[in-house]
């Protein structure tokens, strides 16, 4: 397991009615803090309405109705992810903090983390420091939109470790009397459950050769239940191998 600490909180309106309840559970909140959800249900609730954004402009791009993408993301599991890993214990370069992986649903959105340490690949294959300006968000590309495209946008492979720039910034933050805590604010926005996942037929003329195979229609919960099922397999392999 990766040192990080994570709480998954749920955003925006649930189904009344789901084929996959567990993945449409209501949250679970922290007693210890009794604003956990006025603040995390501000802050993203503005996440997904820039999210919804985008999503928009996403469609307009592609020639497609402006609403493609959003009507996907109506009563979708969307999760807040805010994220923490301590530096004072864990201050080794190179340290992963979230491995290799692409994520599994439609979008991911970023706010700026306290301290460097996110690498994204590019479809060439090259990786690269992700910088995100002050005041800015990041959005990421998932398996659902990749799915929904046909392949023609890509799931972004991305990394989280401590870099040299990670530790010149905790560095930084000790020497003023901050935190050494890197702290990041991510969501994960999904397509609601229920709804079917395939190459949307308008994009057709930028599938990939493979398309009909690689991307078989689905629901959204059964394409996250598969992923999840796979990541614990791959778990429990790596731990009975370290035994």
């Amino acid at each position: 397991a990766d040192p990080k600490w994570r709480y998954h909180w749920r955003i925006g309106p649930r189904p009344i009615e789901s084929e996959f309840k567990q993945l449409n559970a209501e949250p679970v909140k922290p007693a210890a803090f009794p604003q956990w959800a006025e603040v995390l249900d501000g802050w993203g609730e503005a996440l997904l309405a820039a999210t919804a954004t985008v999503a928009e402009m996403l469609a307009v791009g592609l020639d497609l109705p402006p609403d493609t993408f959003t009507t996907s993301m109506r009563n979708g599991p969307h999760l807040l992810a805010p994220t923490g890993i301590d530096l004072n214990e864990y201050d080794k370069l190179g340290t992963v903090i979230a491995g290799f992986h692409t994520d599994l649903n439609l979008l991911t959105i970023h706010g700026r983390s306290r301290f460097p340490g996110l690498f994204a690949w590019t479809r060439d294959g090259v990786k690269i420091p992700v910088k995100v300006p002050e005041g800015c968000l990041l959005l990421q590309a998932g398996c659902q939109l990749e799915h929904l495209t046909g392949g023609y946008i890509r799931a972004g492979y991305h990394e989280v470790c401590v870099s040299e720039r990670t530790l010149e910034a905790a560095r930084a933050a000790r020497a003023n009397g901050g935190s050494s805590w890197r702290v990041s604010s991510t969501m994960f926005v999904h397509c609601c459950s229920d709804s079917v996942l395939e190459p949307l037929s308008g994009l057709q003329a930028h599938w990939r050769a493979d398309a009909v195979n690689k991307y078989p229609a689905i629901k959204a919960g059964t394409q996250v239940k598969e992923v999840l099922e796979k990541i614990n397999a791959a778990v429990a392999a790596a731990a009975a191998s370290s035994e």
